[in-house]
């Protein structure tokens, strides 16, 4: 007797593995000023599903957003890909979240996603949104190389109107034009060097924020026009290790330029370096301090500003760097041209109880960031977390619009 061979298929699946994890977490935000509540969502349960089926691996990852007010809920697929391992290499495809560069955080190279922005100062995967993409990668020796296609560009989720964000913005609508979108892709080149690991990246995408790129006239007034620009990215990384030391340096050249006519034209083309310098070392008792030097500096700008006349006639002046807003690469470009970021953790009680403190700082301007925390958890899987963000700056400067989101935040979180 002959088996349908859709059976057969049920009968090997059966025989896959199943695998899970997640959490659940309770938060609470407070302003130190006045101790107001801050009403923002953030992700109350967080799951990863995955099923091991021979050489395939299928994951998931989920989460609830919750926010307090009004109970406001909303379950998010952060993540769900097929994985097929042949003997060559791995290859991925699905909505994913993908992770390049060697610095931990703040990396110049890792442009595949965007930023959601009510989650920027968590790190790493936690501050970004999985897109849908095709992912290749083939080992050759010490090499690996690595493909990337997106076949649709998305931008950072920004919090328009939140009133209790730090920062102000406000739904731009209609005028964020979205034409001439098309493909994005990626490639990298790893390999390893006596002690050390390196790497070359090319992406060539959409910025992930929109800029304001001209305006068009009409019948009354002149509309300013927002557009995501072509942006090509050419990145560098290197880790190396002397003797209790870990050196990492990551560096990003960005080449944009708006293809998207209008009828005043603000600018043309424009190329920046964004550059990121870490140093981590392990010393007695469990402590680990890092530091990291971030910079950001515009190369080459071309275009025109235009002040227009209560005759609706426009003056024009030449751009300026001031003018220039990168729309690709670390967050904290859009703080600072340089700035030093240090922080410092340890483990006690046989990791039971962990402190953390951290600090950033604008060697340009005036302005700084302040943070510790500690977390302790006495019972198995369960954990209490406290931490207290300050925010300095001058007049003038972000932080100094910051300094009312100065927050304490409790959390209680269960783990399974």
């Amino acid at each position: 007797m002959k088996i349908p061979f859709s059976i057969v298929i049920l009968i090997t699946m059966a025989m896959g593995q199943i695998n899970y994890m997640g959490s659940i977490k309770l938060r609470k935000m407070y302003r130190i000023s006045d101790q107001s509540d801050i009403s923002l969502p953030f992700r109350l349960a967080e799951s990863e599903l995955g099923y091991s089926w021979g050489e395939f691996e299928l994951k998931t990852t989920t989460a609830l957003e919750y926010r307090w007010v009004n109970n406001e809920n909303e379950l998010q697929i952060r993540e769900t890909y097929l994985i097929w391992f042949p003997s060559w290499g791995e290859m991925k495809i699905g909505k994913q979240i993908h992770a390049w560069g060697v610095v931990d955080g703040n990396n110049p190279t890792d442009n595949l996603n965007p930023y959601d922005y009510y989650y920027m100062f968590l790190a790493g995967m936690d501050r970004k949104i999985g897109t849908l993409s095709a992912d290749v990668k083939y080992y050759w020796n010490n090499f690996q190389i690595e493909g990337v296609i997106i076949p649709k560009h998305e931008g950072n989720r920004f919090p328009f109107g939140e009133g209790d964000f730090p920062i102000k913005m406000d739904d731009p609508g209609e005028i964020v034009k979205k034409e001439n979108q098309g493909n994005e892709y990626g490639f990298r080149l790893q390999t390893a060097v006596s002690n050390s690991d390196i790497s070359l990246s090319y992406f060539m995408g959409r910025d992930r924020g929109f800029t304001h790129i001209g305006y068009n006239s009409g019948r009354e007034m002149v509309s300013p026009i927002f557009f995501y620009r072509k942006t090509n990215v050419l990145g560098f990384d290197i880790v190396s290790f002397i003797g209790d030391i870990t050196g990492r340096i990551e560096a990003g050249y960005y080449k944009t330029e708006n293809d998207y006519e209008t009828e005043f034209s603000i600018l043309q083309d424009a190329s920046y370096l964004q550059y990121v310098a870490q140093l981590e070392y392990a010393i007695p008792n469990d402590i680990m301090i890092m530091g990291q030097i971030i910079g950001n500096e515009i190369l080459e700008l071309n275009g025109t500003s235009f002040v227009f006349g209560s005759n609706g006639i426009p003056t024009e002046t030449p751009m300026t760097k001031d003018d220039f807003q990168p729309g690709m690469g670390t967050p904290f470009a859009m703080f600072t041209d340089l700035g030093l970021m240090l922080s410092v953790s340890g483990n006690y009680l046989d990791n039971a109880l962990e402190l953390r403190g951290n600090t950033f700082s604008d060697l340009k301007d005036n302005q700084s960031m302040l943070g510790c925390g500690i977390s302790y958890s006495s019972i198995e899987n369960w954990d209490l977390e406290l931490s207290i963000t300050y925010f300095f700056g001058d007049e003038g400067t972000h932080f100094k619009e910051m300094d009312d989101f100065s927050h304490l935040r409790l959390g209680l979180g269960y783990h399974f």
